[in-house]
């Protein structure tokens, strides 16, 4: 009998592995391989850092940044909100403001951006949203005034 149960396990092993089940393993810790998400969509970036900014880039802080920010984040990570109601965003980790989210661009990317899909915890936003933030965080998290100088 424990050979059987074996032979199945075996056989459920090899039948759910294939060359594409490395680059999806990865995701989960926010690595990745040079052939593109799990999805196919886009590539997977390991850092803000490794993310371009496309040159053709439409979105800034009115446009899209402060929209998503208020739809998604600010729920939790506002600076008017006691304690209590954080839902366990720490204190002072706070995006009331195109300069907030600045300041910590490389996290909101590693946890809401692109691949990255940790945050928000509960209504969490489209992939095509997902990737706009990263795009947007990517090329610095502009303005209207920062795009027109």
């Amino acid at each position: 009998m424990r050979c059987a149960a074996e032979l199945v396990i075996a056989a459920l092993l090899v039948a759910g592995c294939d060359a594409g089940d490395a680059d999806a393993a990865d995701s989960d810790d926010g690595s990745s391989s040079d052939e593109g998400s799990t999805t196919g969509d886009a590539p997977m970036w390991t850092s803000l850092d490794e993310r371009p900014c496309p040159p053709d880039s439409w979105l800034t802080w009115e446009s899209f940044g402060g929209p998503f920010v208020l739809d998604y984040c600010t729920s939790c990570h506002g600076s008017g909100l006691p304690d209590g109601m954080r839902q366990m965003a720490p204190v002072g980790l706070d995006f009331d403001d195109v300069e907030d989210v600045r300041a910590h661009a490389g996290r909101i990317w590693a946890r809401a951006a692109d691949h990255n899909m940790t945050m928000p915890p509960a209504g969490a936003a489209p992939q095509d949203e997902r990737t706009w933030l990263g795009e947007w965080l990517a090329c610095g998290a502009p303005t209207e005034a920062d795009r027109a100088e």
